[in-house]
């Protein structure tokens, strides 16, 4: 038996994925050696996976050295693998050595799945036919990098130089803050400000910066500005990501992207600073307190330095509506900006229709949002305020309901109607090809279309003077099925586990789905089911329905039958 066993890996087509299989077991681990941290069978579990790690990455280097057709020279060849190899056996040593040192252990033990995670990512190249079948589909390609960002994040968010407390962020909370920020939410289980030091801060920011643009576009632009030349294999992954047709204005898309964000955010960035002036001083600490609320707001994430968010600015309207119009900026997407800028300038006598479907629908859901909102709750929750500031924090909160997550009111004691309300428009969310979530006013315009011309009894599907495919129609359909289904299927676990109001749980898996970040106060309180199906939410919501769905998918090729047409009994 161990013979044959031998003989498998020797013959194996991808060696390298021992790799990750080590990555996997390197993981539960760590997740096991949170849980038990000291004595207990789960002590002994967690020390035999990590022993499984270490053998893993020894066979798999033996199983590439003895498949080396030219041994000569190995060494040299591949000194760094073998290095990294070394390093993450050393770091294995190391940490049982400091097992009854908890903090020293726990640092050891995230900075070598670091080292393991790096190594399989650099061996990756090996993994041939993985590798062909995620070139040959783009989603799976977007997918894997999310995921990627998102592990990344959370073991570097359990570092002890992260938190505060000099201890690093218990695995589940760091994985809930990662996918929080990577997928532009803002629900946290924790402060940001006060739990995280500066360093834990920066990673925040840098996931949030890598998730709204995406970690691919921006690997991509970082290859562009290197001068090295994009595969056509690369051009196909960005002209997915970018719904972009013409393969002739890739990189002019993928320059405008980031050159638009720089511009958008160092603008607000300033504007906040000016705005903060006034209440925290001409200091570093308030440039960084502007620049990180500016790309924050405009990556429509809604994390906020501040332990009550942004209530204290509820009647700073300077504050609001910069934060506000950076909000909407994001939400509107890239190509709009693009489209309108082109306008402006008189490159383009006309808008598209795609622009003047999400300005139009931006507008009417903003003036919606802020007479609901004030309609329900000026003689309650608002009721002390101000008449000015209730506008304004009415307005606000509308801008944010689709997408941003920030708040200048407190949430906790809204009318049940109000929740309803908001849901809908976090289940909306803002544009395609944005940072936000939900299933996007494009995909809402299309179905009022398709309803109102079913209304009418008529066969085209029309919107501003143009028809709408049937293909479009179908898709906008299949998103709202889909968003329909996770939501549903997420109400039946959340109202299993969670000991808590349905009305709150509710909003809090349409708010995550929709990757908005607001919340009823109940994000802490939820037990660890309820953190990975929250966590789970965003991270589809972020992907978007068509991602997840094309990424599931698998190649049709069978050949096409044509079956005698049926009736079927609707209504």
């Amino acid at each position: 038996m161990f013979s044959h066993l031998i003989a498998y890996l020797l013959h194996m087509k991808a060696p390298s994925t021992l790799l990750l299989g080590a990555l996997i077991a390197a993981l539960f681990s760590l997740a096991l050696y949170e849980i038990a941290p000291t004595g207990g069978w789960l002590q002994v579990a967690e020390l035999l996976c990590g022993i499984a790690v270490l053998l893993l990455v020894v066979v798999e280097g033996v199983v590439e050295f003895v498949r080396e057709p030219l041994r000569h020279g190995y060494i040299r060849r591949n000194r760094f693998s073998l290095g990294s190899a070394l390093l993450f056996a050393l770091l294995f040593a190391a940490a049982q050595r400091a097992a009854v040192l908890t903090a020293y252990a726990l640092a050891l033990i995230i900075i070598r799945n670091l080292v393991l995670l790096f190594r399989t990512f650099t061996n990756i190249r090996r993994l041939s036919s993985f590798l062909v079948n995620l070139t040959l589909h783009p989603a799976q390609t977007i997918l894997l990098s999310f995921l990627t960002v998102i592990l990344v994040g959370s073991l570097l968010l359990m570092m002890p130089v992260c938190t505060v407390d000099g201890q690093g962020l218990g695995f589940l909370n760091a994985l809930f803050t990662s996918t929080s920020a990577v997928c532009v939410t803002g629900l946290t289980v924790v402060d940001t400000g006060t739990t995280f030091t500066l360093v834990g801060q920066i990673v925040v920011l840098l996931l949030i910066q890598v998730g709204g643009l995406g970690i691919m576009l921006l690997s991509f632009f970082t290859l562009f500005a290197l001068r090295q030349r994009l595969s056509l294999e690369n051009k196909l992954l960005i002209s997915y990501m970018l719904s972009e047709e013409d393969m002739g204005a890739l990189v002019r898309s993928m320059r405008s992207i980031v050159v638009t964000t720089a511009l958008v955010e160092g603008a607000g960035a300033l504007l906040l600073f000016a705005a903060f002036v006034p209440r925290f001083g001409f200091t570093v600490r308030t440039a960084y307190y502007a620049i990180f609320h500016s790309v924050s707001a405009f990556c429509n994430a809604g994390f906020a330095l501040f332990s009550n968010n942004l209530e204290s600015f509820r009647g700073d309207a300077a504050v609001n509506f910069i934060i506000g119009a950076l909000i909407v900026l994001g939400g509107i997407g890239f190509a709009v900006i693009a489209n309108v800028s082109d306008r402006l300038r008189g490159k383009t006598t006309h808008l598209s229709l795609n622009t003047r479907i999400v300005l139009g629908a931006t507008a009417i859901l903003i003036v919606a949002g802020t007479l609901i909102i004030y309609g329900a709750e000026h003689a309650r929750v608002m009721k002390s305020y101000p008449l000015g500031q209730q506008y304004l924090a009415a307005f606000f909160q509308s801008v944010t309901l689709r997408t941003a997550g920030f708040n200048t009111i407190p949430f906790g004691s809204f009318r049940t109607f109000t929740y309803l309300s908001m849901m809908v428009f976090m289940f909306i969310g803002a544009a395609s090809g944005s940072t936000a979530g939900g299933i996007k006013v494009n995909t809402v315009t299309v179905l009022l279309a398709y309803v109102v011309a079913a209304l009418r009894n008529r066969r085209k599907i029309m919107i501003m003077r143009h028809s709408i495919g049937t293909d479009q129609v179908l898709r906008a359909f299949l998103v709202l099925l889909f968003a329909l289904t996770v939501l549903l299927a997420a109400f039946a676990v959340l109202s299993i586990s969670e000991h808590l109001p349905f009305r709150s749980v509710a909003f809090e898996a349409v708010s995550a789905f929709g990757t908005v970040g607001l919340s009823a106060g109940i994000t802490s309180q939820l037990s660890a089911v309820g953190r990975v199906t929250i966590i789970t939410l965003m991270f589809l919501g972020r992907l978007g329905s068509l991602t997840v769905l094309a990424a599931a998918s698998q190649r049709d090729t069978s050949f096409e039958v044509e079956y005698p047409q049926g009736t079927v009994s609707l209504g």
